[in-house]
């Protein structure tokens, strides 16, 4: 802690002097840096406040928590197939180059699409639900308030409100680069949320089935006009056959070839009517079946098997609610699976007579192109006759195919499949999903720990704070000589003025500090004067307030237990209150001595003893006078040479460079200056105390620095007196007077 010598001031022309080292001089205090050790004293001295910040920031989460309602969030999955499958085209193979990834993100924007939601909206019957249903405004309520009546909402805008809030509860995403898509949903309710989701897939795979059956319904349409357009055509040829035929058979002269053709002839115009007929009866009866309309379609068919079912149908039907059994429904269900079955039957025979006719036909249209290729027919029959057979075999190719593909579209309205299904339904969540509890609270804990660090590093830079002395010297650069702890309220002596401490308890850890304190100076190269003459040391403070006062008489004090004659001098000119601390009444102060006001020897003395080996030079202040030029007068420096030489320690109580420079002007008459700093004084203020001797203190005094209230955190004040005892009365004006005052009084 001490290394041989205190740091030195500048020299009275502001440089260093010549024989001084540069580790004696003091440096001007810059940024200070970085050091985990006073780091973690800092947290030390600031821990109750960094926890109540944690605790509070802590305590305000859990607030906020508590009033935010949880919200659930499930969902379904739902997996494309992009290669569309039918079932009427099973036996189709599989492409082996993967599907176009724009197609599960097609998928995904139609499952976003409001018209899916519209239907799921629809479907849970979300426009009623407290959680979904339009409420009013801010400008709606606060126009209440003044009595404005806002109008009530239409359906439609209702209906947009609702579909706008169950939009931002839902989020429809792809998972990765899969055909997986996630619908997710989120609710106050858990159950509601898992409806929500799975209502959703629902709507979106309804809604590709209703899309896949109005295009197939749509081919079917354009293929049953192009279809009977080309069978209008066909009849149309055929008549035209027909017409020609029946023109030139008569004509020709075998009349054995004639009448065969005729027969031929008779025989196609009878099967073309019974493909006709059952044609219509099979196209009328699907429709029938397809409707489920039985009646009708018995009266159709004249089939007695459905006959019988329907009757039995309806005896069941009209005996339901009348003490029928609970299995009534599933009867009712199987005999209608029944009469459609028997229905299909039934259609199915009446398209085989229909295909067998249209076999017939077209057997015997063949038998008659080959009997006109005989060498006994008319040439001009046979030619005319291939034209046309030709340009009518060709239609009737047209005809089968479309045939075809009307039958598998009407197939296909019945059995689509959709291009996606759910391959995961949304199950209700046990936990919400929202807020996230442990994650908040442990992202709480970690922001509210780095703000209550935060807090008490400005609380520290704000408010101040010495751990000790080793922080003290690393913060200062300078010497620390004594770590003064704050002085015990003692409850058995309330009145008991601290300025008499060291006298009332020598064995108390105070008194212990300030010897430590005088041992200090002993050892520094101040203390070994080659002349004998006494050594001037000035106390001050870096703030106000700070304990010098009380330090500077307690070393005074400790100096005269010590054996040593010592002077304590006032050395706050402008606002001195020293003598009312040691309970001294003066009429005139070291001011008023200076400016040679009140030193006739039957005025009071300037130098009062006040102990054995104690003299003190103190008094009230004299606002009439120019402090400034009496500190740099001769008389000040005549006073402190006398008093080198007839006290062995001469002790300044200066006031605090920042608040007046009287410290330095002090400085160029003193030895040793010790800077008095509170636990609870903020390092900038330190520094800038330090800063300001450094700059405009001169003389080449050693600069210690004393800690006091070492283990206390509590503002600092210079101590008044609390009681006044009674006085001695002096024997005469001669006791009362120290030998320096006598002297100047010979003189």
């Amino acid at each position: 802690m001490l290394h041989g010598g205190g740091l030195r001031l500048a020299s009275d022309d502001g440089w260093p002097t010549g024989d001084q080292p540069a580790s004696e001089r003091l440096p001007l205090p810059g940024p200070e840096a970085l050091d985990p050790w006073r780091f973690f004293k800092m947290l030390r001295r600031q821990a109750w406040f960094v926890l109540a910040v944690i605790l509070a920031f802590n305590l305000l989460t859990l607030l906020g928590l508590s009033q935010i309602p949880p919200i659930c969030k499930t969902s379904a999955l739902v997996i494309v197939d992009p290669w569309q499958q039918s079932m009427l085209d099973a036996d189709r193979s599989v492409p082996s180059q993967p599907a176009d990834a724009a197609r599960v993100e097609s998928e995904v924007e139609i499952l976003r699409s409001p018209s899916v939601l519209l239907a799921a909206l629809r479907k849970l019957e979300l426009a009623q639900d407290a959680e979904f249903a339009p409420r009013p405004g801010w400008g709606a309520r606060l126009a209440s308030l003044v009595g404005i009546k806002a109008p009530p909402l239409s359906p439609e805008q209702a209906a947009k409100l609702t579909l706008k809030k169950l939009g931002s509860s839902v989020a429809v995403t792809r998972r990765g680069a899969t055909y997986v898509i996630e619908v997710a949903a989120r609710s106050k309710d858990p159950d509601k949320a898992a409806r929500i989701a799975n209502a959703l897939a629902a709507a979106y795979i309804d809604a590709q089935i209703r899309a896949k059956v109005d295009f197939a319904a749509s081919v079917r349409k354009r293929l049953a006009m192009q279809l009977e357009s080309a069978r209008e055509t066909l009849r149309e040829l055929d008549r035209k056959l027909d017409s020609f035929l029946d023109d030139r058979i008569v004509q020709i002269e075998p009349p054995e070839l004639r009448a065969e053709l005729s027969e031929i002839r008779a025989a196609i115009r009878e099967q073309e009517a019974n493909r006709v007929r059952y044609d219509a009866l099979a196209g009328r009866a699907r429709e029938l079946a397809r409707k489920r309309d039985w009646e009708a379609l018995i009266a159709e068919l004249n089939s007695e098997r459905m006959v019988r079912l329907h009757a039995q149908y309806t005896a069941i039907r009209r005996g339901l609610g009348a003490g029928q059994k609970d299995d009534t429904p599933t009867r009712l269900a199987q005999i209608d699976q029944q009469i459609d079955k028997e229905a299909q039957a039934v259609i199915g025979r009446i398209a085989a007579e229909a295909s067998a006719a249209q076999q017939s036909e077209t057997e015997l249209r063949t038998r008659l192109s080959q009997r006109l290729a005989n060498a006994d027919a008319p040439a001009e029959l046979v030619r005319h006759f291939r034209e046309v057979e030709s340009d009518a075999a060709a239609l009737r190719l047209v005809v089968d195919k479309l045939t075809t593909n009307s039958t598998t579209a009407t197939a296909e309205i019945e059995l689509q499949l959709p291009d996606s299904r759910v391959v995961s339904a949304a199950l209700s969540p046990a936990t919400p999903a929202y807020p996230d509890k442990p994650l908040i609270l442990g992202l709480a804990g970690a922001l509210s720990l780095i703000l209550g660090v935060a807090a008490g590093i400005l609380r520290d830079h704000v408010s101040g704070g010495i751990a000790d002395e080793d922080e003290l010297e690393r913060l200062s650069n300078v010497p620390v000589l004594s770590a003064l702890p704050t002085i015990p309220a003692r409850a058995d002596r309330p009145g008991e003025n601290p300025a008499t401490e060291v006298l009332n308890h020598p064995n108390d850890a105070y008194a212990e500090a300030v010897r430590r304190l005088r041992l200090g100076l002993d050892l520094s190269p101040a203390g070994r004067r080659a002349n004998n003459s006494g050594r001037v040391v000035v106390v001050t403070a870096a703030l106000p307030g700070e304990g010098a006062t009380l330090a500077a008489i307690s070393l005074a004090r400790s100096l005269a237990l010590s054996g040593r004659r010592t002077l304590l001098i006032d050395g706050n000119l402008r606002q001195p209150d020293l003598h009312e601390i040691l309970d001294l009444e003066r009429r005139h102060g070291l001011a008023s001595h200076l400016a040679g006001r009140g030193t006739a020897p039957s005025s009071d003395g300037l130098i009062v003893d006040i102990g054995p080996h104690l003299s003190v030079a103190a008094g009230p202040a004299d606002p009439r006078l120019n402090i400034d030029v009496l500190m740099q007068s001769s008389r000040l420096a005549a006073l402190l040479q006398t008093a080198r030489q007839n006290f062995e320690h001469v002790v300044i109580d200066s006031p605090s460079p920042l608040v007046a420079i009287d410290a330095l002007q002090w400085s160029p008459h003193a030895d040793d200056i010790v800077m008095v700093v509170a636990a609870s004084t903020p390092p900038r203020d330190i520094r800038a105390g330090l800063r300001t001797l450094a700059r405009g203190g001169h003389g080449t005094a050693h600069l210690w620095l004393a800690l006091n209230h070492a283990s206390g955190r509590q503002p600092n004040r210079d101590y008044a007196p609390r009681s006044r005892p009674a006085k001695p009365t002096p024997r005469n004006h001669s006791e009362r007077m120290s030998p320096i005052e006598r002297t100047e009084s010979n003189s």
